[in-house]
């Protein structure tokens, strides 16, 4: 359906920085990555490229003189047929037979003619040494780089973040790091795996453990620089700091365990569900299911949470429960089933009848859930197990406690004594599994998460007033178009148009979880499944319009927006020479296309970004990595490592700051407590509690789902969340790093009414820009002032890269990458990245941790390329086997010698973390 509405009025949009960002920083230098380098085989592979160049440009004439000389000895049949053969071997680089001038009779050649003949069988002759010192060069410089691989595999820094990462990979490498001779199979695995993690610690900026660190840095005045940062002397593990916390999957484990034991249900303490309401003779509540996986070899450990409107029948035993549990009491299930055993009621019928009311979600039991802003949650859950007071829950708190110390304590360790605490732990949650009667389920293989920051000299400061001039008038104007590219907000406006079909413009709801239920099996569940089997560019490249459920202006607006970017682009393109390296695009293009974002999206628009600065001499560029969502979610997960700089204050003060009048911010859990992906401080002034969740913060600051209203305000056309109590708009804020569709069904319905952005612009996607097909394309690098929108990249189909062939050399096959490099022009040093693998876990690549649940992200990360190097073309070559239809290099901007962070122990891989939020003017915001 249609619906008009008078225009909103305009409010054009500002942009907020707040005064922190973060300083990701690789753990090892880039020297690292160099000293990988085969350098001698790599000028080898340059000479005989060389002399191959010179060999086909002086053959060239050659040939042609050939052909004449053929032209003049018709009549000598045999030295005809021998010239025409020379000319062929000259022309196709053959070894020409004989290869000695003096066997070539000058008469007939010609005396110019015989001595470019010469002279090109001397170069040839060149040519053919070269290429047989090859194989010698080779293996003689490989033993030496193996030589230095095998001394980083005990380097604390990286051996550390592999400990974690890969537990099997620490226990493959001891045979590894011993083995002789040739290698066998597994243990080139394990080289392969080996060279990934020390390329990505030098070269990327993704933190995990000791692999990356980070640190808060300030805008201020007075440095003049973009930014003033220095490492502690030495770059060593010594000046890193850590923090590490057990991995909440192994207490959620432990709970499951709990709670499926009917032995130890009569001793749980039990209150109930929040959000219940009893209508018409029947209860009904929001019933929340969890499964979870006890595979103890997965990598990542996470329950899977759903959500239903759920109704039961009322008789005179619920009525009784629910006047036991009024007002939020907590009574243990032994108890409950004493107090009701009247009338004749069978004890063990008012347990059972218990017991199921546990397993529909009716009952909770708050002291097996976590608080994830406690700032040691398992301290917390320690704690509410002795609180049971039984003789079970106590040892179990005592394992608990004691796998809690060997977390907490694991960063001050040594490797041997990591791998140490890593055992120790284990051996606490197998035998707490042991001891409540399942040693059948198995630890998770991930065990502790760790964070690390890198003590300074200095504080890490930027300078402000340069960013003001140089850096954010571009950030902003990207900023501005970036709902054309938003994910998420086509899913804000679906719901929009949903309440407006269903409760009319102006309409209100006052019993959210009703329109959530109806909302989600009515629409929303079929919204998502199609929204995510979606192809947004067909075929031939070309942007597919979004399917307008409601016909909505904004919906239209967005999708012409996506076309006028292809289209500008394409006359963009096409004005560029062919050899050109950028494509700029001017302050017209970014207005033009930021004009036809519509004016009803909200009050807010937060976003941040993930930038890699470049120093190009007298000139810094500034490359955008990533685009995220806003609101402190980038800094508040790291924030329990800055206690001392009071992080977490500074995260509220913005978050207020930004706070419209008339609405409060309140923070959306996610339905998630089992899961460190959610851990941070407590930044927002509100909680959002949904059914089936325990607050730990104070009753005046919970906002309850029974609290809200939905309303549509027909001024703004804006959809919205009202808060009874507090007569204010609620502005749910999600902090967690899963992805929506991966939330309970009633928290993704939530997040509709967040600003919660999902960008990622891909500026060629919808041109009429070639696609490589089965070869490769180029592709310009984009700038906006000195900023770097994409990188130069090239797309290539995995067939076009070189393969190795039958009895080919580990020389040879060098070579031909080093000849396909050089006749497709690509840089020395690059980034792999496959497309068209399968869909894998969200946000682990910037967040350092892992997730589980589908994202639209290649199956692997970023990988490191040096040409130079026998081991990274050997990742490359399995990289490419196991992609899809394509491979996609991206040039190394910043490059090798324009990073900006140097210490003594080498020149380090830097990003940074900075945060936007657009504000709408017309209201204060101070």
């Amino acid at each position: 359906m249609t619906v008009s509405l008078p225009a909103p009025p305009v409010t054009p949009i500002s942009w907020r920085m707040p005064g922190v960002f973060m300083l990701r920083t690789a753990g090892l230098p880039i020297e690292v990555a160099d000293r990988l380098a085969f350098d001698r085989t790599a000028d080898w592979a340059r000479r005989v490229l060389d002399l191959e160049d010179q060999l086909r440009s002086t053959g060239r004439d050659l040939a042609d003189a050939l052909q004449v000389a053929v032209g003049r000895n018709l009549a000598d049949d045999g030295l005809r047929q021998r010239l025409i053969k020379l000319r062929r071997d000259v022309f196709n680089l053959r070894p020409p037979r004989p290869a000695d001038p003096a066997a070539w009779p000058a008469e007939a050649l010609g005396a110019d003619t015989h001595r470019e003949l010469a002279r090109w069988l001397e170069t040839f002759e060149a040519y053919r040494r070269e290429l047989a010192a090859g194989p010698t060069v080779l293996d003689d410089e490989l033993a030496g780089r193996r030589a230095v691989l095998r001394g980083l595999a005990d380097d604390p820094v990286l051996r550390g973040g592999i400990l974690l990462a890969s537990p099997s990979l620490d226990r493959y490498l001891a045979g590894y790091l011993t083995g002789t001779g040739p290698l066998g199979k597994r243990a080139r695995r394990v080289e392969r795996s080996l060279l990934e993690y020390a390329y990505r610690t030098a070269a990327k900026t993704s933190p995990f453990s000791r692999l990356t660190t980070v640190n808060v840095g300030t805008f201020g005045g007075g440095t003049g620089r973009l930014l003033d940062a220095a490492v502690d002397a030495g770059g060593t593990v010594a000046a890193m700091r850590g923090s590490a916390r057990l991995n909440l999957a192994a207490l959620g484990r432990l709970s499951a365990i709990v709670l499926a034991d009917e032995t130890l249900r009569p001793d749980l303490p039990v209150t109930l569900t929040t959000g219940w309401r009893i209508a018409h003779g029947r209860l009904r509540y929001l019933r929340r299911r969890r499964t979870s996986s006890e595979d103890g070899d997965a990598a990542i450990t996470l329950e899977s949470i759903h959500e239903s409107l759920f109704v039961l029948p009322t008789g005179r035993v619920l009525h009784d429960i629910l006047a036991a549990l009024d007002g939020g009491r907590v009574r243990r299930m032994a108890d409950l089933v004493t107090e009701l055993t009247t009338d004749g009621r069978p004890a063990d019928e008012i347990a059972l009848y218990l017991h199921h009311l546990l397993r529909v979600g009716l009952l909770v039991v708050p002291n097996l859930q976590l608080d994830i802003h406690a700032d040691d949650p398992v301290q917390g859950y320690r704690s509410a197990l002795r609180q049971i007071g039984r003789d079970w829950s106590d040892r179990l708190a005592e394992r608990v406690a004691a796998a809690n110390r060997l977390a907490t304590d694991y960063p001050t360790q040594d490797v041997p004594g990591r791998r140490r605490a890593l055992d120790g732990i284990r051996d606490e949650l197998v035998a707490a599994h042991t001891d409540l009667g399942r040693p059948d389920v198995p630890a998770p293989r991930t065990l502790v998460y760790e964070d690390a920051t890198r003590h300074t000299t200095a504080p890490v400061t930027a300078d402000l007033d340069r960013w003001e001039r140089e850096v954010l008038p571009g950030l902003r104007a990207l900023a501005r178009i970036m709902p054309v590219f938003d994910i998420n907000l086509p899913r804000r406006l679906a719901t929009k148009g949903f309440f407006r079909a269903r409760y009319g413009v102006g309409g209100r709801c006052d019993d959210l979880l009703t329109f959530a239920h109806e909302f989600q099996q009515d629409f929303f569940e079929h919204y998502s499944g199609r929204m995510m089997r979606r192809r947004a560019f067909d075929a031939d490249n070309r942007y597919v319009r979004q399917e307008n459920w409601f016909r909505q202006d904004e919906i239209t607006a967005l999708d012409d927006a996506r076309l006028e970017v292809a289209r500008r682009m394409n006359e963009a393109y096409d004005r560029l020479p062919a050899d050109a390296e950028e494509l700029v695009l001017d302050d017209d293009f970014m207005t033009d296309v930021a004009d036809l974002v519509p004016e009803t999206l909200g009050t807010l628009d937060p976003r941040s970004f993930f930038l890699q600065l470049a120093d190009q001499g007298g000139r810094h560029r500034v490359v955008v990595n990533r685009v995220y969502s806003g609101m402190t979610l980038l800094f508040s997960r790291f924030a329990h490592l800055f206690a001392e700089q009071d992080l977490a204050g500074t995260l509220r003060a913005e978050l207020l700051r930004l706070q419209p009048p008339g609405a409060v911010l309140a923070e959306l859990k996610g339905g998630y407590d089992a899961t460190n992906l959610n851990l941070h401080p407590v930044v927002t002034p509100y909680e959002l509690v949904c059914p089936g969740e325990i607050s730990h913060r104070p009753a005046a600051e919970q906002i309850d789902m029974d609290d809200l209203s939905v309303e549509h305000d027909p001024v703004a056309d804006r959809l919205l969340l009202r808060s009874r109590r507090l007569d204010a708009e609620v502005i749910p804020v999600y902090l967690g790093f899963l992805l929506p569709m991966a939330l309970p069904e009633v928290q993704q319905v939530l997040l509709t009414f967040a600003y919660l952005g999902m960008a990622q612009p891909d500026l060629w996607a919808g041109t009429t820009v070639p696609l490589p097909g089965r070869g490769i394309a180029g592709y310009p690098r984009i700038v906006h002032g000195d900023v770097v929108l994409q990188r130069r990249m090239w797309k290539l189909h995995p067939d076009h890269l070189p393969a190795r062939t039958s009895g080919q050399s580990d020389a040879e096959w060098f070579l031909a990458w080093q000849r396909w490099r050089r006749d497709n022009g690509l840089p020395r040093r690059v980034f792999a990245t496959p497309e068209g693998t399968r869909l894998t876990p969200a946000a682990g690549d910037d967040t350092g941790q892992p997730a589980a649940q589908p994202a639209a992200r290649p199956d692997h990360k970023p990988l490191y390329v040096d040409f130079d190097s026998h081991f990274s073309l050997q990742l490359l070559d399995a990289t490419a086997r196991g992609a899809g239809s394509r491979l996609v290099l991206t040039e190394m901007l910043p490059g090798r010698d324009e990073q900006v962070l140097r210490g003594d122990a080498g020149t380090y891989v830097t990003e940074l973390t900075v945060e936007l939020n657009g504000v709408r003017l017309g209201v204060d915001h101070d």
